[in-house]
Formats: structure tokens, C-alpha cells, sequence
């Protein structure tokens, strides 16, 4: 069975994308940083975020430029839009049990991705809804069963131990 999500929790990463995209486009201070710059202020604040609480851990991004250049993130802006689209094949991957093969998501703009990262949120929480009424209507059905192989077995005779009965009649 596919691990299904909360609706809190669904909504909340969607709102949190949502908020750093439109912070991201609205800031002006953010929109004159470099991709190296942002990427060492959130893995800074991941660190002291981890740093909090003894046992607690994160992972954080790599800060070789190359690696973003390689997959086309130059910008803060080009980073969110990666982060997108890879919880959107992530996203697609929990829901269908495969990845969105033959999806081209670079040509979606970035509203489309949001709309379809909550449709496949949806999709997930109906699942999750229909599976958890099919454990309940499962667990009746066992609990019936069990009644009636119960009310079947009280009908069942005795069971005889043959070599008591017959040793007691001197046969043995």
C-alpha cells in the first residue's frame, strides 16, 4: 500500500512552495541574489535549524554551481522551478507508483505545476479516504467470518481421542 499523506501536511508543502516563489518574486533584495548566495543562506538555515534540537537531521544542497549549470538552474528562480518539478515527479511517483515518464514539464508554467502538484495532492487524499473505508468495511467482513466459524465450531460434536475410548473398552 502506497504511504499516503495528511491533508495538512499535502496543503502546507504546497502553501510553502507557493510562499517562496511568491517571496522570491516579490523581494527585491532575494531577486538580486545569486544562486550561490541562496544556496548557502538556506543551507545556513538548515544547519542551525538541525543544530536546535539534539537527534535532529537534514540534508542540505550541494553549492557546486557546475552541478546546477549542468541541469539548467542558474538562477534562484531556476532552482524553485527544479525543486517543482522534481515534487511533482516525486509527487506522481507516491500517487501512480511510477514516475511521469513522457511528461515535459519544462513547458508548463510555473502556475500549471502548482495546479497539477495539487491535483495528484487530491488524487492521494481521496485514495487515501477510499482505502481507509475498505479497511473498515474489510475488518467487518473478517469479524463476521470469525463469528460464524466460531457459531460453526460450537455445533461441531466432541472430538473423540480414539485411543482413550478404546483402551478404556480393553481393546488395546
Amino acid at each position: 500500500m502506497l504511504q499516503m499523506h495528511s491533508r495538512y501536511a499535502i496543503s502546507g508543502i504546497v502553501i510553502r512552495w507557493l510562499h517562496h516563489y511568491i517571496q522570491y518574486m516579490t523581494n527585491d533584495t532575494d531577486t538580486i541574489k545569486t544562486l550561490a548566495q541562496y544556496l548557502r543562506e538556506r543551507n545556513a538555515a538548515t544547519e542551525a535549524w538541525v543544530a536546535e534540537v539534539p537527534g535532529r537531521w537534514a540534508g542540505t544542497y550541494t553549492e557546486d554551481l557546475a552541478h546546477w549549470a549542468e541541469i539548467g538552474v542558474l538562477t534562484v528562480l531556476d532552482f524553485w522551478r527544479y525543486e517543482m518539478e522534481t515534487q511533482y515527479s516525486d509527487l506522481h511517483k507516491d500517487a501512480c507508483g511510477f514516475r511521469p515518464h513522457g511528461v515535459d514539464t519544462s513547458t508548463w508554467s510555473y502556475e500549471e505545476l502548482v495546479e497539477e502538484t495539487d491535483r495528484l495532492y487530491r488524487y492521494m487524499e481521496s485514495q487515501a479516504e477510499y482505502d481507509a473505508q475498505w479497511e473498515i468495511q474489510e475488518a467487518a467482513y473478517r469479524a463476521e467470518q470469525e463469528a460464524e466459524h466460531a457459531a460453526w465450531l460450537a455445533e461441531q460434536p466432541e472430538a473423540i481421542d480414539y485411543v482413550a475410548c478404546h483402551y478404556q473398552e480393553g481393546w488395546l
